[in-house]
């Protein structure tokens, strides 16, 4: 074997004390192996040898290379001690001499075996058939470079020709095998650093942020690194901007801060936000020195979005907030917002209770429906209940937002609502009434043809017409609130301006300058695509309100001391309703498949309430308040049977000629609904009836003839009585004609109960239709859930219990949100 002055046979230490005989034979052994060696090719030299591939470096035994003093190399099996086997032999040779000092001859034996054992290194040669295993002096030795150095070598080679990938795959198996080996950080390192700058390349800024901060995790200092998030943050934020997306440019320019906090960048972009938000806040100084407040308090939140570390910014938003306040609330649909669903939603239930003010509304119920006017000093029926006299009020508080209506009003809204032929005349209005005369201008009289069970019912509509005193009187310059054209005599609040995600209402008739404390001026319904979204604007103060809250957060909120629930004194019914003109559908047997198919305890408690324990629901019989009078507490619940549905559902087969033909549903926008729609459609598939659910996409809202033969509506019913017609009739009021569709024992008992003169007999006869409907199955009553609103602590004088959302707005009281600097650096 070549190297003979290095590489020894034996395979045991000798002693010090050998004969020279054995020294002699030794000697002439060595020579016979040395001639035999020169005949073996030499070894490669250092610069000769190639670092292995991959593929050698993954699948082959893992080798170590042992540079001897010449530079030549030696391929063995891997070394121990390792790493750094030399740096570990000659720590262990220095302290072997701090041992104790031996007290025996057996003592000093040992210790010098043991220091002569730290001067050889144990080989085995690669490919060495016979006796491959040697011992080579320590001294001779000049470097030994691991299968792991090796595989460092290789990374950096990849790094290189940036083969991030694979060298990513080769760290990975270094870190498995030899956790922490030197070198290995200082690699990962220039991976994540290369990483980053290949993403940067790429536009992918998000992952390149995610390789940058954790390369920052590691090493904080690392060359370059500041510097290249700088132009990756630069970059985000300078396209933010542009799309004015402010709250995406804090979040980044937060993120840099933080790693960095003296980066010019920080500084740059703190600078021009700064400056930006200044400008704007000048502006709002100039629009309420021209008593422009809503432009001034929309100027102040817009500086608020730009930079809300700004130190102007607190005392300008209390005081223009102050003089102009406005509410943020958060939905998941607005009344503009275009849907293939017909009926009432809660959006347009709300919309309409904030732009409208009927002439009697209900203030509470307690199993009946309890009434009061905003526009009536007093009311009574006199010639027993024939006639009955209205005298309005003179004079308003500056809190109330409607204009004034005079007697003139009513008696033209009345005479239109009874005239045949005019486009707002009502049949069932007119079978009531029979005329109407005024005495003073504020004075009425309504003459009725047969007694009203509930007057205030009768007259609990909205005026929706321009008021007649502003038609005739002349529009002086000098008026301080001057009404705008769209306001008529029922307007609470008017739609100022509406987009695809925002519609904007302010007061009809704004309060007058020089009060000490002013309302709510303005109210904005942002829209948000799902709960979560709306969710998190109400955590980080883009909102103030969220009308909707699912029952699994009722327990979060009302925890927080930062916010308050408000239960609505009236649950939401969910009812499922047949379309009268869907034929299969008139099948009752299809019908009661339908009803029996449903676990309605199950979905109501498990997907929507969550098994809650602070949120209440109700199965229910009839589309109304289980806590009014009217309802009849004796009829039994429908109890799911899954094999009475099948057989329904077979016989309903058998008459619709042996195969169902698919059904479609229209659904509420609610979310609670469009959840329990999937949970239904999930039960009828179940039997074999397949539903689908129509989308609430403005696509689907611009198709004519829509078909659909169920629809999953929610009401709050107050007065059942007079409007389970309408209800039924789904959409097309309460006309004669509009029974046609019925079969003849429900239009018979319709017209009874509208004709009842009475209130006991009235709720007997509803009480009698409420257990036929539910037997039919011509409708499906499912649940009633409690429902509840969240509000931030900055608003005061809402209702304790709530009929509808919007309730007593106009007196709604709300301080300014101060923009939490931590709030618009989040994501």
């Amino acid at each position: 074997m070549p190297g003979q002055t290095t590489v020894s046979a034996q395979k045991e230490t000798k002693s010090d004390k050998k004969t020279t005989k054995k020294a002699s034979s030794k000697k002439e052994t060595t020579d016979t192996k040395k001639a035999d060696e020169e005949k073996e090719p030499p070894l490669p030299k250092i610069e000769e040898m190639q670092v292995p591939s991959v593929e050698d470096l993954l699948k082959k035994p893992p080798v170590d290379w042992v540079i001897l003093e010449n530079d030549t190399v030696l391929v063995v099996e891997p070394v121990y001690p390792r790493p750094d086997t030399l740096g570990q032999l000659d720590t262990a040779l220095k302290e072997s001499y701090d041992l104790p000092k031996p007290k025996s001859k057996a003592e000093i034996d040992e210790q010098r075996k043991m220091r002569a054992a730290f001067n050889f290194i144990q080989l085995t040669l690669i490919d060495e058939n016979e006796n491959p295993e040697y011992q080579i002096q320590r001294n001779h030795v000049k470097q030994i470079i691991h299968h792991e150095d090796l595989v460092l070598k290789r990374i950096d080679e990849l790094l290189k020709s940036n083969q991030l990938r694979t060298a990513f795959e080769l760290l990975l198996v270094l870190d498995r095998k030899h956790r922490a080996w030197p070198g290995f950080d200082q690699r990962q390192q220039n991976l994540l650093f290369l990483e980053a700058k290949e993403k940067q390349e790429l536009k992918k800024y998000e992952i390149a942020l995610a390789f940058i901060e954790d390369l920052y995790s590691r090493s904080p200092n690392y060359p370059g690194l500041s510097k290249l998030a700088g132009e990756i943050i630069d970059t985000v934020i300078t396209q933010s901007v542009k799309e004015g997306i402010f709250r995406k440019a804090h979040f980044y320019l937060k993120r840099l801060a933080t790693m960095f906090p003296k980066q010019q960048i920080v500084t740059k972009w703190k600078e021009t936000f700064l400056n930006q938000s200044n400008l704007i806040l000048n502006k709002a100084n100039q629009e309420a020195q021209q008593k422009q407040f809503q432009q001034a308090i929309h100027s102040v939140m817009e500086a608020a979005i730009v930079w809300p570390a700004n130190p102007k910014l607190r005392e300008s938003l209390l005081r223009y907030h102050n003089r102009y306040p406005v509410i943020n609330v958060g939905v998941m649909e607005t009344a503009l917002n275009k849907t293939p669903y017909f009926l009432e939603r809660d959006s347009t239930r709300r919309h309409r209770k904030l732009t409208q003010i009927p002439m009697f509304e209900v203030s509470r119920v307690d199993q009946t429906s309890q009434y009061q006017s905003r526009f009536f000093e007093q009311w009574e029926p006199t010639d027993l209940g024939r006639r009955a006299d209205f005298i309005l009020r003179q004079s308003y508080g500056t809190w109330e937002s409607h204009p004034v209506l005079m007697a003139a009003d009513i008696a033209e809204f009345i005479r239109k609502k009874i005239t045949p032929g005019n486009t707002q005349y009502d049949e069932r209005f007119d079978s009531y009434v029979n005329s109407v005369s005024t005495t003073d201008p504020f004075s009425v009289s309504v003459y009725f043809d047969r007694v009203p069970l509930r007057t205030e019912w009768l007259m609990a509509a909205s005026i929706m017409a321009p008021p007649i005193w502003e038609r005739v009187s002349d529009k002086s310059e000098s008026s301080s609130t001057p009404l705008k054209p769209e306001v008529l005599v029922s307007s609470r609040f008017i739609v100022d301006n509406h987009s695809q995600n925002q519609v904007q209402y302010v007061r009809a008739v704004p309060e007058p300058s020089g009060l000490r404390e002013y309302n709510v001026a303005q109210i904005n319904e942002i829209k948000y695509p799902d709960f979560n979204k709306s969710f998190q604007g109400l955590l980080v103060g883009e909102v103030s309100v969220l009308p909707f809250l699912p029952a699994k957060l009722v327990s979060f909120f009302q925890d927080q001391e930062e916010f308050n629930v408000v239960q609505s004194a009236i649950p939401l019914s969910h009812v499922l309703q047949f379309n009268p003109e869907s034929k299969p559908l008139k099948i009752i047997e299809l019908r009661r498949a339908l009803a029996y198919a449903i676990d309605r305890k199950k979905i109501l408690t498990e997907s929507l309430l969550h098994e809650s324990k602070r949120l209440n629901g109700r199965l229910i019989t009839a589309p109304y308040y289980t806590g009014l009078q009217a309802y009849n507490q004796q009829v039994p619940q429908r109890e799911y049977n899954y094999p009475l549905a099948v057989a329904l559902a077979v016989a309903s087969q058998n008459k619709l000629g042996g195969k169902f033909p698919a059904l479609h549903m229209l659904c509420d926008p609610v979310p609670e609904a469009q959840e329990a729609a999937l949970e239904l459609i999930k039960a009828w598939s179940r039997i074999g009836i397949t539903v689908t659910l129509i989308p609430n996409t403005a696509p689907e809202a611009k198709k004519q003839n829509l078909k659909w033969d169920i629809v999953y509506r929610t009401s709050s019913m107050t007065e059942p009585i007079m409007e389970l017609w309408p209800f039924l009739t789904v959409g097309n009021g309460a006309q004669i004609e509009s029974l046609e569709i019925f079969p003849d024992w429900m239009r018979q008992k319709l017209i009874e109960l509208d004709e009842a003169t009475d209130s006991e007999t009235a709720t007997t006869l509803l009480k009698k239709l409420q257990q036929q409907l539910y037997s039919m199955a011509h409708i499906i009553p499912l649940w009633e859930i409690d429902q509840f609103h969240v509000f931030r602590t900055n608003i005061k004088g809402y209702a304790d219990r709530p009929l509808n959302f919007y309730d007593n707005v106009e007196q709604w009281i709300t301080t300014p949100i101060y923009p939490k600097i931590e709030s618009f650096t989040q994501k």
